[in-house]
């Protein structure tokens, strides 16, 4: 029987970066992956020679991030080469209250220059007075102290927002941004999340890539933990936690059991908590509190390859004032009652690395809308085909280019990811929701009740949007547990 130091479930971003740092510490390290590539959600994969991510991801920050961090500590740098589009690479299409389209091309970091200005005046109609409105939202975003921050737990981003008095159209703009990045409702998304993330965006940029897809660097991790005397098994389904005396002591997959001093779960707390372990091991409390976590919203959408450039740009949200998303409008989509541009965000992995198709001049692209996480549920595809509505009217020659569309909704990525142990859980496109009463103090302890079994990604241990949370997890949680091992 095999024996380690740590096990690692899942080589998600969260579950990558801890078990090439701990490796990197010195540890024997076993990271175990029921799919095929390491990556989680973003990882890539190949469909003959066109490589592209399972699911959509915006790399905020591009520059300084904690995936940089993790390359400079582990020595990776000649195996991933960071990607970071320059120019107007993005292009808001806005269907004002008029009903014209609208739109805007921009760079991923903002500058406040003067045709920065001038593209807000003529897309979203704003006067003098809103560009000042929104300058004292940005600077507010950029001076707030960490004390006042912590503080913002407790307080609705939309709330907070709403203090500085924007206009229709530019708050639609920033909530479609907070909606796209955090997948929740903006009045219960906590401000404190989303202003250190607006902060790492307007600092750092976004649209960070990868040469060979945004899953590289979660390969790359997992290459490292072998070659530091570790293993790395993909396909393989973790069946249990082994629980002796009351501590983690190992794991149960399809092949066999492997024995460790510590358990780190990236599958996510309630399939750990529930499944995995089972809740016999942990007090009465701590699971009535993890059956009562709220995840993100899911996302559906469909993957294309396309036989010319139809999108023209690398990243291309598209929305109106009906579109962003607060619970009441999410609920209303529920009952039916939508807006007239579901909130859509297409992300074209082709523009930011050619080299994902094998045809030069093809082109690879997601999109992606908003749906409930109950891989039960009818409403992605319902979001999807009213996506393609506004497609049609806006790209009406896109039918006509596509060689391959794969479909996907929750129940994908409930399969792909995190299993469903609760009713309406399971294809949260994020993990928990980052929203009032579950961040800061609040967020789940990576260190579980149960003696040797921790947790590592987007539902413990870490800040920020996306797979930057998870990472930031990782550095985390594996400092945690380099500690706890000696």
């Amino acid at each position: 029987m095999d024996r380690y130091d740590v096990c690692v479930i899942g080589a998600g971003y969260g579950g990558a970066t801890a078990a090439a740092l701990l490796a990197h510490a010195g540890h024997r390290v076993a990271l175990v992956e029921k799919t095929n590539v390491a990556g989680g959600k973003v990882q890539t994969v190949d469909r003959k020679g066109y490589r592209f991510e399972m699911f959509g991801a915006v790399g905020i920050p591009a520059h300084n991030s904690r995936f940089h961090e993790l390359v400079d500590v582990l020595g990776l740098a000649d195996r991933v080469e960071f990607l970071i589009p320059e120019g107007e690479v993005a292009s808001v299409r806005y269907k004002a209250a008029d009903g014209e389209w609208r739109t805007m091309r921009s760079a991923l970091q903002q500058t406040g220059d003067p045709k920065e200005m001038e593209n807000l005046r003529r897309v979203f109609g704003a006067s003098d007075e809103d560009l000042a409105a929104l300058a004292q939202l940005y600077t507010a975003v950029l001076t707030v102290k960490d004390e006042e921050l912590e503080a913002l737990d407790e307080v609705g981003m939309l709330e907070w927002m709403r203090g500085f008095g924007l206009p229709a159209p530019l708050e639609s703009q920033v909530c479609m941004n907070l909606n796209t990045l955090f997948v929740v409702p903006v009045n219960r998304l906590a401000a404190s999340e989303a202003i250190l993330t607006m902060r790492q965006q307007v600092l750092g940029g976004a649209g960070r890539y990868s040469v060979g897809g945004y899953g590289r660097l979660a390969e790359a991790c997992a290459d490292y933990v072998v070659e530091q005397g570790g293993i790395y098994l993909p396909k393989q389904r973790v069946v249990r936690i082994l629980v002796e005396d009351e501590r983690a002591v190992g794991i149960e997959t399809d092949d066999g059991v492997l024995r460790a001093r510590v358990i780190v779960s990236n599958a996510g707390i309630q399939p750990t908590v529930l499944k995995l372990a089972g809740r016999e091991h942990f007090p009465p409390e701590y699971v009535e509190r993890v059956e009562s976590l709220e995840p993100s919203w899911a996302i559906a959408g469909y993957r294309y390859v396309l036989d010319k450039r139809i999108f023209d740009a690398a990243l291309i949200p598209i929305f109106s004032d009906q579109s962003w998303l607060d619970d009441e409008r999410f609920a209303g989509m529920e009952r039916g009652d939508w807006p007239d541009v579901p909130l859509i965000a297409i992300d074209v992995p082709s523009e930011f690395d050619p080299s994902l198709s094998p045809i030069p001049g093809h082109q690879i692209a997601n999109c992606q809308v908003f749906c409930s996480p109950d891989p039960e549920s009818s409403m992605g595809e319902e979001a999807m085909r009213r996506a393609e509505q506004v497609l049609d009217e806006l790209w009406p020659d896109l039918r006509d280019h596509i060689i391959r569309k794969e479909p996907y909704s929750a129940k994908a990525i409930s399969g792909l990811s995190r299993d469903s142990v609760l009713p309406g859980c399971g294809g949260e496109a994020v993990g928990l929701a980052q929203v009032v009463g579950q961040v800061g103090k609040s967020k789940p302890d990576p260190r579980t009740p149960l003696d040797g079994l921790y947790l590592v990604g987007c539902d413990a241990g870490g800040r920020g949007a996306g797979t930057h949370q998870a990472v930031d997890s990782g550095f985390n949680v594996a400092a945690m547990v380099d500690a706890a091992l000696g």
